[in-house]
């Protein structure tokens, strides 16, 4: 969850720190950066604790990048990335920093959790009844790997996913948005099913594809490494992490050393089960891919009960705790006026 009155505070912040070192910036004007501005003059009491969680944040964040205090060339850039809600964006954050001229960009993150990149729901489906149309229909809106990887499912998935609608078409004489609120259908019948053929399929991908790895992440991290920021409130401190995969932060000047290790995508997958929860039980929505590096994938399958007859889907990736995906740093908020 995006912490909306933050992402302003952030700007704010780093205006204040461009003004004080005289370095020539330019935020970029547009819709997103005014529904932004128009959040921040309508929360005025929000508005002075989120500075007082965001500016020795952005202060500590800024000595890790000196790209900032360049004061030769183009103006630096502010822009925002928060409505486009597109899959191929390109960046994670919700506030981009760059200098064009230098090839230089990092951005910022204020969700309540950073370290996971959630994609939007993949499709969101009616699933039609009709022996006819059930294949053609359902091919064409799942082939997760193309969607995901650039790369087609294969034939045997197909035919493991069309074997599982076949066996509930003979039911299509019945109420659909009735069947689905039946949980043992939706579940026994669709929704693990659904998932154990998709668990088949990953490593049918993985081993023909050894670019899926990478395919994969590219998919959800973006382009631009990220720092992410949260406020505590209980501490009264504001954590930092950040996520270097792509060597884009603590760039130093005329130096190919960074002040931020870098650490690179895994190219490995090593296990795929369904996810259990806190006391060991099995899910049954959600499948979990394990990868070298500490990083993995959760893949859920649910009913949208708004709209009887449809499931979505949708992928989450969870960065590893350790050692770059974790919070690296935290400073204390400033004090009240």
């Amino acid at each position: 969850m995006i912490n909306n009155i933050l992402v302003e505070a952030c700007v704010r912040a780093f205006k204040t720190i461009f003004e004080r070192e005289n370095i020539p910036y330019v935020i970029k004007d547009d819709a997103e950066s005014q529904f932004f501005y128009q959040l921040w003059e309508k929360n005025d009491a929000e508005r002075e604790l989120a500075y007082r969680q965001a500016a020795p944040a952005i202060e500590r964040i800024a000595s890790h990048e000196p790209y900032i205090f360049e004061t030769g060339g183009e103006p630096l850039i502010v822009r925002f990335n928060y409505l486009d809600r597109k899959l191929e964006r390109d960046s994670f954050g919700e506030i981009m920093l760059e200098r064009p001229d230098l090839n230089w960009r990092f951005s910022i993150s204020v969700k309540s959790d950073a370290r996971i990149l959630t994609a939007l729901p993949i499709a969101d489906r009616e699933l039609e009844m009709n022996k006819e149309e059930i294949k053609g229909s359902f091919n064409a809106i799942d082939d997760f790997g193309d969607r995901v990887f650039g790369i087609p499912c294969t034939n045997e998935y197909f035919e493991d996913m069309n074997e599982i609608l076949l066996n509930i078409a003979p039911r299509d004489s019945e109420n659909w948005s009735e069947l689905v609120k039946d949980e043992n259908f939706v579940y026994g019948s669709l929704i693990t099913p659904m998932l154990r053929a998709m668990g088949r399929e990953f490593p049918r991908i993985f081993k023909y594809h050894p670019e899926a790895p990478q395919k994969l992440f590219d998919y959800f991290y973006g382009k631009i490494d990220y720092y992410f920021i949260n406020p505590i409130e209980e501490l009264k401190v504001t954590r930092i992490g950040c996520v270097n995969s792509r060597g884009g932060l603590g760039r130093i000047p005329d130096n190919n050393n960074l002040k931020t290790p870098r650490v690179g995508f895994p190219s490995e997958l090593l296990d795929v089960r369904f996810a259990t929860g806190k006391y060991g039980e099995v899910s049954r929505d959600t499948l979990q891919l394990s990868f070298d590096g500490g990083w993995s994938l959760c893949f859920v399958i649910f009913p949208v009960y708004d709209t009887y007859g449809e499931l979505g889907f949708d992928l989450q990736v969870y960065l590893p705790s350790t050692p770059f995906g974790s919070y690296r740093d935290q400073v204390e908020w400033l004090p009240e006026e």
